[in-house]
């Protein structure tokens, strides 16, 4: 489904550009989205620190920044504060911290396990825009010809310093990549309340 706006092509001169999103499930009038794209490019958290989901600087700019930037106050309210929950690293022991109420959130391991049944099918393009922004992409790795990036996933790595993610090739990279990183990229995911 197509909601909200970005820039995208980075040309800002031609303004923001629609955003398309996976639709990955749907429940009674509601359904759970992904961006098709990476829209951005930025680190889990701001410096080199123990965090979680509740505390990273990401978790802040998608409920407010991003938000604010891609939607108008109409689509605003189709997009329902829910519950976000501290899902733990399958893998790993570290804390995942408590679970969180949000409107834009990233998938943890566990989500993008459920949804996304191949490493193909988890393999993610980025924007141009982000790619302006620093996202490492690897021409080694393509989908539909054009080269990949690893994005952030919300789930803690193998320590609190670390944050889980998806590689270029589209596997889950459960030890995670430390939290400043800043060369990995964001699919911002979230419901959408519909009619019907």
């Amino acid at each position: 489904i197509v909601f909200g706006t970005y820039e995208q092509d980075n040309n800002i001169s031609n303004g923001k550009e629609l955003i398309e999103w996976l639709v990955l499930v749907k429940e009674n009038n509601r359904v759970l989205v992904i961006s098709d794209k990476a829209l951005d490019c930025k680190p889990y958290n701001q410096i080199w620190d123990y965090v979680t989901w509740e505390t990273c600087s990401l978790r802040k700019w998608l409920n407010n920044d991003f938000i604010n930037s891609a939607f108008s106050d109409d689509e605003k309210v189709k997009i329902p504060t829910v519950t976000v929950s501290a899902d733990k690293n399958p893998k790993y022991n570290t804390n995942p911290g408590n679970a969180t109420k949000d409107k834009a959130f990233l998938l943890s391991i566990v989500e993008t396990e459920k949804y996304f049944t191949s490493d193909e099918a988890r393999k993610c393009v980025p924007t141009e825009y982000a790619i302006s922004n620093g996202a490492y992409t690897s021409d080694s790795y393509t989908k539909g010809g054009k080269a990949t990036c690893c994005w952030w996933l919300r789930s803690p790595g193998d320590t609190r310093s670390s944050a889980a993610s998806v590689s270029n090739v589209g596997s889950v990279i459960s030890y995670g990549c430390y939290v400043h990183y800043v060369d990995r990229s964001v699919r911002p995911a979230m419901w959408i309340s519909i009619d019907g």
